[in-house]
């Protein structure tokens, strides 16, 4: 077993082409397998709700999970830069992995949401190391094509595992402890994938020594960042509108599916994972070649507008019964997963553009850092507003923001054009 890992391990030192098509293999072969994680991953406000009985802030808890915890992305790079992230991947990745398996003894909330907390931790540090992968291993004209290859292949096992765990949980009973196994061991080996990929330094970037000093330099080393570059300091104020809308629909929907619209898991599973996830594997790669042709600002502007138009099909549903009610739904999911698809891309690859040829991890953390900020207060938000005036004008405000987001995205980058600060933002 040991020879396995270490020859999985052991990167090919072949030509730069060769060089570029294994990275390329070992990329999709992560995203594959991490579909199966994400699949099981997102049940979790469902489970919390349907299974152990979770009230409505419980629910918005665990939805803030994910965007609390990415907040860690910037400590994450730091600690990376000018080091081989291989390590860092493997040792905290199977401790995560270890605790999700734990899932098999799952009966409070409280233990689902210490799992949800360890897992996305683990979330922040890959989607630091990914970018720094494909920064120094794929050539810039052909990133949005890989990343939309392999976001298709991931989309694919997320569409089939939603299905198969939903349908899964409704005939066992006490069946949401098991799938937590499978997503564990399809983490291990996509972990492995990953890991196997190695990282070199940047020029002009230097290891941050592992200090007291770590704590507050990533701080400091943020604010000089967006001190530095004024237009990608604009461009995630517009985009942190779009965030916060997001956000202050993820407690809503669930509640909306299992407490209005009475849905089983299975026909949540089909509904949120697998409809969405088809249209993906399809948008995705065209998204991943416009990015490569466009501008980010440019492909923001219409998908944040197009998002406005989701909230208002999923509230249709709830006007129908029977079989045109369940349409309805699995179309809202299909317009949101092929609209979703282009802000997968621009929230993955745009600090690239920004990036140039520093160092794109450290861009990336600052956007992920970002979701952390907004992961504080937008779901508390959609909570509050849900609980006060209803979960139709809670989601309602999520399109109103949408359309915001939209506009201002124009209005940043006019802003960096009057200044002089807008730069080239097309693959070099």
């Amino acid at each position: 077993m040991l020879e396995v890992f270490a020859r999985l391990l052991r990167y090919p030192t072949v030509d730069a082409q060769h060089a570029h098509r294994a990275v390329s293999r070992r990329y999709i072969l992560f995203a594959i397998f991490t579909g199966t994680v994400f699949a099981v991953m997102q049940f979790g406000a469902v489970i919390a709700r349907k299974s152990l009985g979770a009230s409505e802030l419980s629910v918005t808890f665990i939805t803030m999970a994910m965007p609390v915890t990415s907040f860690t992305s910037i400590w994450w790079a730091r600690l990376l830069i000018g080091r081989n992230q291989s390590k860092f991947l493997l040792f905290y990745g199977i401790f995560t992995y270890l605790a999700l398996s734990s899932g098999i003894l799952l009966n409070t909330y409280g233990h689902l949401l210490m799992m949800y907390l360890i897992f996305f931790m683990l979330n922040a540090l890959i989607v630091t190391s990914e970018n720094r992968i494909l920064q120094q291993h794929i050539p810039a004209p052909r990133t949005g094509r890989l990343f939309g290859l392999a976001s298709g292949m991931r989309t694919a096992m997320v569409a089939l595992v939603s299905a198969l765990a939903g349908w899964y949980m409704d005939i066992i009973n006490g069946g949401f402890r098991h799938i937590y196994i499978v997503a564990s061991l399809s983490g291990m080996v996509a972990l492995l994938y990953i890991a196997s990929i190695p990282t070199g330094q940047i020029a002009g970037a230097d290891p941050q020594p592992i200090n007291r000093q770590l704590l507050l330099s990533p701080l400091q080393k943020v604010i000089q960042l967006i001190n530095r570059r004024r237009d990608f300091l604009r461009f995630e104020t517009a985009f942190m509108l779009y965030g916060i809308a997001f956000m202050v629909s993820l407690p809503v929907i669930p509640l909306y599916l299992v407490d209005d619209l009475q849905l089983s898991y299975s026909q949540i599973g089909i509904a949120r994972g697998t409809v969405p996830q088809l249209l993906m594997i399809l948008f995705i790669p065209l998204f991943g070649r416009l990015f490569d042709r466009s501008t980010p600002h440019r492909m923001a502007v219409g998908v944040f507008f197009l998002l406005a138009f989701f909230p208002l099909l999923l509230l249709s549903a709830g006007e129908f019964n029977g079989t045109l009610r369940m349409l309805m739904l699995y179309t809202s999911f299909a317009f949101f997963g092929a609209v979703m698809s282009g802000v997968m891309v621009l929230w993955s690859l745009s600090s690239l553009r920004f990036a140039g040829s520093e160092d794109a991890g450290v861009y990336h953390s600052v956007h992920v850092a970002a979701t952390g900020v907004r992961g504080l207060f937008a779901p508390l938000l959609g909570y509050l507003v849900m609980s006060v005036f209803g979960k139709t004008t809670a989601l309602l405000t999520s399109s109103v923001l949408w359309i915001m987001a939209s506009l201002m995205m124009i209005v940043m980058r006019k802003w960096d054009i009057r200044t002089g600060e807008n730069r080239s933002l097309h693959a070099q």
